[in-house]
């Protein structure tokens, strides 16, 4: 006689779908169509991040791109159902009684969700008001971020247990899927909900305050900041930075305040500023992005070691290294080197030799 071969469960096909796109499609035995959905869909996301974060990329494609991968998902996940054959059930099959993977699936969805399926209303509430609570408390303190995925993990665990194995299910077999179900969504959501804070460490999100930089950025353009500790600035760049102590006392900014300006002088380099012209080492600066010529003089004067010399692009209206002297290279965040927002104004900052 021929082996007996197991029983497949859709609602586990569509946990292990929603945890990685594709994976439930192979738990089906589909493994072309399963290991094509994985590709296209880290495609689709690697290409959209790209989009988004590059100062080459373009933030419209970025939102598409994103929008096409959800639906691939989506889509993923009710092909997961399909795959493994059995016809959809919404609420688990009555004639089998309550579904232990449609429990641990409705617990994915929000923690203690599938305890409701299962008509255990007070432990339910519990974890759903435990692991929305966390939630909401995670996005002003990072620290219980670990503290709400568990939560909703925990939730998943013991939906699944307190639910009785469908007949012909394998034990043994049922555990390990279920431990790659629950600790992969925990790894996925420690993921996802620690990703913003990975990228704040590498790109600052700002929005233009003022006027000092038209034409180049208007009021409420929304940029990129590259954050690099060995970052030093070239001539033209667009730097955002921290106002250093002179700023503060002459202007009366904020020491926590970001300004955004552009680097026109490095050190050792003597400049001066003659008749609206921008001369560094006598050598006038070719400007092709400022608003207005300079009607001030300043200078000459040599830029100190690790300090810059920076200027608004609008220099009729702006209140920068002609006012509060260098800028020391301590105070710099980093360089600006894209516009995100709004549409129409996507474009990259850096200035191509």
């Amino acid at each position: 006689m021929s082996a007996r071969r197991p029983i497949k469960d859709c609602w586990l096909a569509v946990n292990l779908s929603g945890l990685m796109p594709g994976m439930g499609q192979c738990y089906g035995n589909q493994w072309i169509k399963g290991l094509t959905v994985f590709s296209v869909f880290v495609c689709l996301v690697s290409r959209a991040l790209w989009a988004l974060l590059a100062a080459e990329g373009n933030t419209i494609q970025a939102f598409w791109l994103l929008g096409i991968a959800a639906l691939v998902y989506f889509l993923n996940v009710w092909d997961a159902f399909a795959t493994v054959g059995r016809p959809l059930h919404p609420l688990g099959d009555k004639r089998r009684g309550r579904d232990v993977w449609y429990s641990v699936f409705l617990s994915q969805i929000l923690p203690g969700l599938g305890h409701l399926y299962l008509q255990q209303a007070a432990i339910g509430g519990l974890f759903l008001a435990l692991g929305v609570g966390l939630s909401l408390l995670a996005n002003q303190q990072p620290v219980l971020l670990p503290m709400a995925c568990t939560v909703w993990s925990v939730a998943g665990y013991h939906a699944y247990r307190t639910t009785p194995l469908s007949p012909g299910s394998n034990p043994s077999r049922s555990g390990q899927m279920l431990m790659v179900v629950v600790l992969g969504s925990l790894l996925l959501r420690l993921a996802i909900g620690s990703s913003p804070m990975w990228i704040d460490q590498t790109v600052l999100q700002c929005i233009v305050p003022s006027e000092s930089m038209v034409p180049t950025l208007q009021v409420s353009d929304r940029i990129f900041v590259s954050r690099d500790d060995r970052y030093y600035p070239k001539s033209q760049d667009i730097v955002v930075f921290t106002a250093p102590p002179k700023a503060v006392e002459m202007i009366e900014a904020d020491p926590d305040d970001l300004f955004v300006k552009r680097v026109v002088a490095l050190p050792g380099q003597k400049v001066s500023i003659r008749e609206g012209h921008v001369l560094v080492n006598n050598i006038p600066l070719v400007e092709d992005y400022i608003n207005a010529t300079a009607d001030y003089r300043w200078g000459p004067q040599l830029v100190p070691p690790n300090e810059y010399f920076v200027l608004g692009d609008n220099r009729r209206a702006s209140a920068d290294s002609h006012i509060w002297g260098f800028l020391p290279r301590k105070y710099i965040v980093g360089e600006a080197y894209k516009i995100y927002w709004p549409a129409e104004r996507v474009r990259s900052l850096q200035r191509r030799p």
